[in-house]
């Protein structure tokens, strides 16, 4: 199993830093500081990590997917709603799917299919079980659940062929996959990975890799693992810090892997212990990612 050991490229340390995206038309880095509301741009080569812009969204932003013409700027979740933002900073509201739960339920992770849809998912503030949803955005038919009686939506991708999504829901610890069929449409779901979260943390971002292995920064476990598709775990980056929650392979280089880390939730002295928690990791895997997936107004066939 390979071993890697990821590094500090950030001296800015967010609360909680999520949905840490490469986009290789921009070649840039972004991710995202959810309480703050903050969608952040940066240049990345290996540990060279540069900042471009920052965008105050004024409520928890908490995933983004470019468009894909990149001058019509980003597809964003933020605070009950998902917007479109504006290269300059503006914001159009295109729907509220937890408008009912405002104050309870808030948008959590998500990104776009290979088809140009967004899947979002939710949360509950207070973590209540069976709360949230997963849903599926499209301006040519509004949003719609996909899935009901989920706890804390997180982690979402597709494999190279198309043909299969993963999904992570991390309260319970599991890691699923549905079929996929060439319209993008899922069914046939199975348990892929069960983490006994009190021990080994639980599953939060993931990504996909161009062999089609499955990376996942497992909070409260101090590392990203990666996956084969028949679920064996066949590699591990230590993070030197508890809660990492999100990754994406990409760079200069197009092998580095990137992880966004949190201090959510930690005490002083755990804080005291792990001065590095809320920043930005990285290390080269040698292996390259995937191209993002945009957001198309056009669905492709």
């Amino acid at each position: 199993m390979q071993e890697l050991v990821a590094q500090p490229c950030t001296t800015v340390a967010y609360y909680l830093g999520e949905c840490c995206r490469w986009d290789e038309v921009r070649r840039e880095l972004s991710w995202v500081n959810v309480d703050a509301g903050e969608f952040i741009r940066a240049t990345a080569d290996g540990p060279a990590v540069d900042i471009v812009r920052r965008y105050e969204l004024g409520a928890y932003a908490t995933a983004v997917a470019p468009m894909e013409d990149r001058r019509d700027g980003w597809i964003v979740a933020r605070g009950q709603s998902i917007v479109a933002l504006s290269e300059t900073g503006e914001l159009t509201e295109l729907a509220e799917p937890e408008a009912r739960n405002v104050g309870f339920v808030r948008m959590n992770d998500g990104s776009a299919d290979p088809w140009g849809r967004f899947w979002i998912g939710s949360m509950a503030f207070d973590y209540e079980p069976a709360r949230a949803s997963l849903y599926r955005y499209h301006e040519s038919t509004g949003s719609h659940i996909i899935l009901s009686d989920v706890t804390i939506s997180n982690g979402i991708g597709w494999s190279p062929d198309e043909r299969r999504m993963y999904y992570i829901d991390s309260a319970p610890g599991t890691i699923s996959t549905f079929d996929v069929d060439e319209f993008g449409e899922i069914s046939s779901p199975k348990l892929f990975a069960q983490f006994d979260v009190p021990s080994e943390g639980a599953p939060d971002g993931l990504c996909v890799d161009s062999e089609g292995a499955i990376w996942v920064a497992v909070w409260g476990g101090y590392e990203v693992r990666r996956y084969a598709p028949t679920g064996e775990q066949i590699g591990r980056v230590q993070i030197d810090t508890a809660q990492p929650s999100g990754c994406a392979i990409g760079g200069a280089n197009g092998t580095t892997l990137y992880v966004t880390t949190a201090q959510e939730g930690m005490a002083s002295q755990q804080l005291e212990r792990e001065p590095d928690a809320g920043r930005l990791f990285c290390v080269d895997v040698g292996i390259a990612g995937q191209a993002i997936n945009p957001y198309r107004t056009s669905l492709r066939a």
